[in-house]
C-alpha cells in the first residue's frame, strides 16, 4: 500500500482541480460530469483498487480520495474568483468520507473477500450513488441540467450493476442482495440529495 499512496492521493487532489476546470469549459452536456458525486466514488474505487492491502487500507484511501478531490476542486473554484459556500464545502467532504470508505470497502469485498451475499451488497455501492444522484437530476434539476446526462449516468449505474453481478457474484442471494442494495440505496440518496 504504501508505495501508491502519494500517488493515489496526489491523483485524487489532480482530480478536483480537474473538476474545476471542467465544469467551466466542457461543453453543456458534460457539465454535470464536473459536479457529481458518480465520477468522485468511481474515483474512490479506483483509488482504492490501485493499492493491494487489508480491507482497512482500501477503506482509508476511499475515505480519503473523495475529500481530497473536494479540497482540489473548492480550491481551484475560490481561487479562480468564483463563490464557494463553507456548508457545501462540508458537506461533500463528509459524502466523500462517508461514500469512499463504503467504496474501498466495496473494491476489497469484490476482490473475493467476505460472505457472497455481502459482496452483493459491496456490488451495489456505485451504481446506487449513480442511479439516486441520476434520479436527483431527472426530477429536480433537470431543468438546469442536460437530462440525457443523467439518463447516460443511470445506465452506467445499471450496466456496472449487471456487469458487477456478472463477473464478481456466482450465486442467485448474492445477485438479488445486489439488486434490492441497489434499489433502496439509491432511495436513500436520492431522499439525501432533497435536503442537500
Amino acid at each position: 500500500m504504501h508505495r501508491c499512496l502519494p500517488l493515489a492521493l496526489a491523483g485524487s487532489l489532480a482530480a478536483g482541480v480537474a473538476m474545476s476546470f471542467g465544469q467551466t469549459y466542457s461543453p453543456d452536456a458534460l457539465a454535470p460530469l464536473f459536479n457529481s458525486a458518480a465520477p468522485v466514488v468511481a474515483l474512490a474505487g479506483l483509488v482504492a483498487a490501485a493499492c493491494r492491502g487489508p480491507w482497512w487500507a482500501h477503506a482509508l484511501l476511499g475515505a480519503a480520495a473523495g475529500p481530497l478531490a473536494m479540497v482540489g476542486y473548492y480550491s481551484t473554484t475560490m481561487l479562480r474568483g468564483f463563490p464557494v459556500g463553507m456548508r457545501m464545502v462540508l458537506f461533500w467532504c463528509a459524502a466523500g468520507v462517508a461514500s469512499g470508505l463504503a467504496m474501498g470497502v466495496a473494491v476489497w469485498m469484490l476482490r473475493g473477500n467476505g460472505e457472497q451475499t455481502l459482496r452483493g451488497v459491496a456490488a451495489a455501492v456505485f451504481p446506487a450513488v449513480a442511479l439516486g444522484e441520476a434520479a436527483h437530476g431527472l426530477r429536480r434539476i433537470a431543468e438546469t441540467t442536460p437530462s440525457s446526462y443523467w439518463w447516460t449516468q443511470a445506465a452506467v449505474g445499471v450496466a456496472v450493476l449487471v456487469w458487477l453481478a456478472a463477473m464478481r457474484l456466482s450465486s442467485l442471494r448474492a445477485r438479488l442482495a445486489a439488486l434490492a442494495a441497489a434499489v433502496l440505496a439509491a432511495r436513500l440518496i436520492f431522499v439525501v440529495y432533497g435536503m442537500a
